[in-house]
């Protein structure tokens, strides 16, 4: 990503628009702009330098044209034979002057505003005049001008300032722009936010961002990095951490021997045997974790002796547990029928240890939703984590956005403009 953004900083476009170098070339009558008879005289000997072999001639007259007080058309006219010009001398500075002198005359058609706005924001872009190239960018896309990477380069103009919150909210724009037309915003839009947002320093909107992400694109990685983003926000404790493990199994984020040992450690510590074997099998059958690796010794070759005496010794329904049970013993129980996969009961306990005083009633609508989800009930997993409030809140909220992706129909991609860098 970072070479993303170091491309950003250095987009340029080398080829102003046909109209700028057209528009000269049309006649006055048609361009509906009437040059002065004091000014008329030295647009020529502009012309006859600009003809000859020696083209540069002719740039101090234009400089020189450009430094008087002109009439409206007399300035557009300028401006044109600016463009020009330094089109014949690559010459940058020369250009943008043109594109200033014909947008502050005011006689720049409409049809050419857009692309005059993008050229004049793209010299001050290149010369670190931020705010200008901001206000410009602005311009040409408030006027439809979706090319040569602008909404990247609109953006960038706030971070270039540091100005973080504003040039999210300016992505936040774009994206709810670009999502509403018949495209869907480019997955790289939201990795260069999420970043930016990252670099930020604020947690929060390392969060915010990281969620949109994922929600637009899921995969393991962009999940991975959502969950990582709420796991660095808020504080939980050893239940709640092995409840975001069950999420980044199910959206298939854990991706490295470490995610898999963190997770069967966590069950391990509460004799979860059924679901440390899960989690290390299924490390195993995708390549993730080798078959040499220490935690099959250590890991999953006890929790696979223990398992079936440890399933034969459970109540199978609330009613079997002995004495009165309390509310978490009811929800311990829950955990280790998740564990094996046998979620109806898994449901049933939760349930009970509900209706029990003192409930931790977050943990047992989570314990719930995630039953629901891993049986496929996706419309009552829904239900469950619509429930859930407090700390477990954002956890409820991804798993509520994973449901919605699962039903969701696919939105056609928009792919953004190339632009080329400055040699």
């Amino acid at each position: 990503m970072a070479v993303a953004l170091a491309a950003v900083g250095t987009l340029a476009v080398t080829a102003l628009p046909q109209e700028a170098q057209a528009a000269k070339k049309k006649k006055e009558k048609d361009s509906g702009v009437q040059i002065s008879k004091e000014v008329r005289p030295k647009v020529a000997a502009i012309q006859a330098a600009m003809a000859t072999e020696t083209p540069a001639t002719a740039k101090p007259l234009v400089e020189a044209l450009l430094a008087e007080t002109l009439a409206p058309d007399d300035r557009f006219i300028a401006g044109q034979l600016a463009i020009q010009l330094g089109g014949k001398l690559t010459d940058t500075g020369l250009q943008e002057r043109g594109i200033i002198a014909s947008l502050d005359s005011g006689r720049t058609g409409p049809e050419q505003l857009p692309a005059f706005n993008f050229f004049a924001g793209n010299f001050a872009y290149g010369a670190e005049r931020w705010a200008d190239a901001a206000q410009r960018f602005q311009a040409a896309y408030d006027l439809g001008y979706r090319e040569n990477n602008i909404e990247p380069l609109l953006a960038e103009s706030y971070f270039k300032r540091n100005m973080f919150p504003e040039g999210l909210a300016k992505w936040d724009e774009i994206l709810n722009n670009a999502n509403a037309s018949q495209t869907k915003a480019p997955e790289s839009w939201y990795r260069l936010a999420r970043d930016r947002a990252l670099a930020s320093g604020n947690k929060g909107l390392y969060s915010t961002w990281a969620a949109k992400w994922a929600s637009a694109y899921p995969s393991g990685d962009s999940w991975g990095d959502a969950i990582a983003a709420s796991r660095w926000t808020s504080q939980s404790d050893s239940v709640q951490n092995l409840e975001v493990l069950r999420f980044m199994k199910a959206t298939d984020a854990l991706k490295t021997t470490r995610d898999y040992k963190e997770f069967a450690e966590e069950a391990q510590r509460k004799n979860l045997f059924g679901e440390v074997v899960a989690v290390l099998e299924e490390g195993k059958k995708k390549g993730i974790v080798s078959s040499t690796s220490p935690l099959i010794a250590e890991l999953l070759e006890p929790a696979k002796r223990e398992a079936s005496s440890d399933k034969a010794s459970l109540p199978s329904q609330p009613s079997g547990v002995r004495g009165s049970g309390s509310s978490s013993v009811m929800m311990n129980f829950a955990d280790v029928w998740l564990g094996y996969k046998d979620y109806g009961k898994a449901v049933a306990f939760y349930e009970a240890g509900l209706s029990k005083p003192g409930a931790d009633v977050n943990r047992g609508y989570v314990g719930i939703g995630t039953a629901h989800a891993f049986a496929g009930d996706l419309a009552a997993a829904k239900q469950a984590f619509a429930k859930v409030s407090g700390t477990r809140a954002p956890l409820a909220t991804m798993w509520q956005t994973w449901i919605a992706q699962q039903a969701a129909p696919a939105t056609p991609v928009a792919t953004p403009a190339a632009a080329e860098p400055t040699s």
